[in-house]
C-alpha cells in the first residue's frame, strides 16, 4: 500500500479510494481486520480520515462493523451472493428496457468502444482491465436510462459485487463466453433490440453468478480439508 502522505484537502477520498481499491483487489481479503491505527500509519494520516472512510466502506457494503471488535472487510454468503446477483438482474434489466427509443450517436460511439476495449482486453489476457471495462460498461447502461434513484440502488449493489467480480471469471472458459456476450449484448443495444439485449445480459449474469458460486465453494471445501 503506498505510504506517501497525501495531500490534506482531498485525504478523505483519498483514504476512502485506497483502502477501497486494496479491498476489491484482494489485498485485504474478506474477513481482513481493518484497523484504523495501522491504516493511519501506513497513510501518514490521523485516524479521523480513516474513520470516515471506514464509514463510507460500510454505508457501501463493503465492510463490516462489529461492536466492541472493529471493522472488518464483509464476507458473503452463498445466499447473499445469489441475492446480489438477483437484484443486480432486476436493475440491469428495467434499464435495457427503459432506455431511449434510439440511442444517441455519442452513446453508440461508446457502447463501440466499449465493444473494442473488451476484444482487446480479452485477446490480452489482461484480467484486471477486462473486469474495470466490464464495471464501466454496466454502470453505462443504468446511466443511459437516465434514472438518478436506479443509479444510487445500483451503486451499491455493484460495489458490494465488486468483492467477488473476479471470481466470477475464474475459469478460462468462462473469460471466453464473457467476451463473446459483452459483444452480442452492445451488438442488440445500438441496433435496439433491448429485448435481445436484456435476454443475453440475463443469462451472462447467470453464468457469472453460477462461476462466482462455483469458486466459493470450491474455497470453502479447501478450508475443510485444511482442518
Amino acid at each position: 500500500m503506498p505510504t506517501k502522505k497525501l495531500q490534506v484537502n482531498t485525504i478523505s477520498h483519498q483514504v476512502y479510494s485506497i483502502i477501497k481499491k486494496a479491498i476489491v483487489s484482494g489485498e485485504y481479503a474478506p474477513g481482513f481486520w481493518l484497523q484504523e491505527v495501522e491504516l493511519s500509519k501506513e497513510l501518514g494520516v490521523s485516524r479521523s480520515p480513516v474513520r470516515e472512510a471506514l464509514k463510507q466502506l460500510s454505508a457501501d457494503g463493503l465492510v463490516k462493523e462489529i461492536p466492541n471488535k472493529g471493522t472488518f472487510v464483509r464476507e458473503f454468503t452463498q445466499k447473499e451472493i445469489i441475492e446480489i446477483y438477483e437484484i443486480r438482474e432486476l436493475l440491469e434489466s428495467y434499464a435495457i428496457l427503459n432506455l431511449p427509443k434510439e440511442l444517441t450517436k455519442e452513446q453508440q460511439k461508446k457502447l463501440t468502444d466499449y465493444k473494442k476495449d473488451f476484444k482487446k482486453y480479452h485477446k490480452e489476457d489482461d484480467l484486471d482491465m477486462y473486469i474495470e471495462v466490464d464495471s464501466k460498461f454496466h454502470r453505462f447502461i443504468i446511466e443511459c436510462c437516465d434514472n438518478s434513484i436506479l443509479m444510487e440502488l445500483y451503486r451499491k449493489v455493484r460495489n458490494m459485487n465488486m468483492l467477488f467480480r473476479i471470481f466470477s471469471l475464474s475459469t478460462r472458459e468462462r473469460f471466453d463466453e464473457s467476451q463473446k456476450e459483452h459483444s452480442d449484448i452492445i451488438d442488440k443495444l445500438i441496433s435496439g433490440d433491448y429485448k435481445g439485449a436484456d435476454r443475453i445480459n440475463k443469462t451472462h449474469l447467470t453464468y457469472a453468478k453460477d462461476t462466482a458460486l462455483e469458486h466459493l465453494l470450491g474455497e470453502c471445501s479447501k478450508d475443510d480439508e485444511d482442518e
